[in-house]
């Protein structure tokens, strides 16, 4: 049996569940939900000490680790295949989906917080929600949502964002442009992971990056063409708040 502890929300959990729709996997819905600090019970840090989502069960077994619980879905579940099947194609696989957990969802986190997070916290002060994640294991997270989810909207903090996401994707542009997957000619666990950046960016409104990038528009639109990245998307998202509000039209107008 296949029990995934996920978050709706979570980029690193719509990468797990993208893998599995691909594969046509059954599996349990275990719902931690992080804006109620379900991911900081004892409970669940007794099968993710970390304290962060997603974690698969299978058959008792614990796998933490977006990537890893992916790789090992493709190895126990190899139909059909999501590794390619030259070994440069799986190193390239694996440079993507390093630069996935390492660089892009660094990368989005300052704006997920800021225009999502922040939204559902809104009025408390940093004393109170540092109570709240007290018990975060991971010292950078708790000081993440002390300093990102109270006061006002940080115009700064989403401007370098959205830098670092254009860097990004001039990075995709350059590779997409040689090959129709980003691991070579098929579609691996690379596109998987980085599509979770695709949906964030969409959500956040800030699509505009990849308007005069066509490589990356083509590749966006072969994974929007896949039925398993719908059946993966969210289905309890945060909503953004209206662009008037926190003063982005300066930002998106610089950029657009």
């Amino acid at each position: 049996m296949l029990e995934l502890y996920h978050d709706s929300d979570s980029i690193m959990s719509f990468k797990v569940r993208f893998c599995l729709a691909e594969k046509g996997l059954e599996w349990q819905e275990r719902r931690v939900v992080l804006g109620k600090f379900e991911n900081l019970t004892p409970e669940y840090l007794k099968i993710n000490s970390g304290g962060v989502v997603p974690t698969l069960v299978h058959d008792g077994n614990i796998v933490t680790e977006s990537s890893v619980i992916n790789e090992y879905l493709d190895e126990v579940f190899p139909d059909p295949a999501l590794k390619p099947r030259t070994p440069i194609g799986r190193a390239r696989m694996r440079i993507w989906t390093k630069y996935q957990d390492d660089v892009i969802h660094h990368a989005v986190r300052p704006a997920t917080f800021q225009l999502m997070i922040k939204q559902r916290f809104k009025g408390l002060s940093e004393e109170e929600m540092d109570a709240k994640v007290a018990a975060h294991p991971m010292p950078e997270r708790r000081k993440a949502y002390r300093q990102w989810t109270t006061g006002p909207v940080d115009v700064a903090a989403v401007q370098s964002a959205i830098d670092q996401m254009r860097e990004i994707v001039m990075k995709l542009e350059q590779r997409l442009a040689q090959s129709l997957w980003l691991a070579g000619d098929t579609f691996s666990l690379a596109d998987i992971a980085v599509a979770t950046f695709v949906d964030r960016v969409d959500h956040l409104l800030f699509d505009f990056l990849w308007k005069d990038r066509p490589s990356v528009q083509g590749w966006i639109n072969r994974i929007k063409d896949r039925a398993a990245y719908h059946q993966a998307k969210p289905k309890h998202r945060l909503p953004v708040p209206d662009q008037r509000d926190v003063d982005l039209c300066k930002i998106i107008t610089r950029h657009d």
